[in-house]
């Protein structure tokens, strides 16, 4: 096993279901900027609504911890970022994916160490609308919390 895998998870014209994917372009971002001094452990992979077009990548990089990020209607304020356990997903509503997020942890965590699901409470999600502020504050602080390897540290969604 080697490192940190990041999918931002969403749609990239969907308002704040973007987040995920803004998310994993932040880290990348940082890191192309800060060359080799900044933490080399972690891939981020700017999903789309599509993970599951991910798991060669997963299979091959086998990482110690398999992070999904997306937004996800938890019914907390806008920007709000929680840990999600896969038996809570069912009762939260996400975007529209091609596969439910739950199946997608259960079928790729034999080749992770762990799975961690990060949603964002997002305010809007309509296509063609544009990521609000305060959620776009948070994809930088999520995205803090990853290259700085705390975001085990984020709380659990009750």
């Amino acid at each position: 096993m080697s490192g940190t895998l990041v999918l931002g998870i969403g749609n990239p014209l969907g308002g704040d279901d973007a987040v995920g994917g803004h998310v994993a372009d932040i880290i990348n971002r940082r890191r192309r900027k800060a060359g080799a001094s900044l933490n080399s452990g972690i891939i981020a992979i700017n999903a789309g609504p599509a993970p599951e077009s991910y798991t060669s990548v997963i299979r091959r990089h086998h990482p110690d911890l398999l992070i999904l990020v997306d937004a996800a209607d938890m019914g907390l304020p806008l920007g709000a970022l929680r840990i999600i356990a896969p038996e809570k997903i069912g009762r939260l509503s996400f975007s529209t994916h091609h596969m439910p997020l739950s199946t997608f942890m259960s079928y790729v965590q034999s080749d992770c160490g762990s799975v961690l699901l990060v949603g964002v409470q997002p305010a809007q999600t309509e296509t063609g609308t544009y990521m609000s502020d305060p959620v776009r504050k948070s994809a930088n602080q999520l995205a803090d919390a990853i290259l700085e390897g705390c975001v085990t540290g984020l709380p659990e969604l009750d």
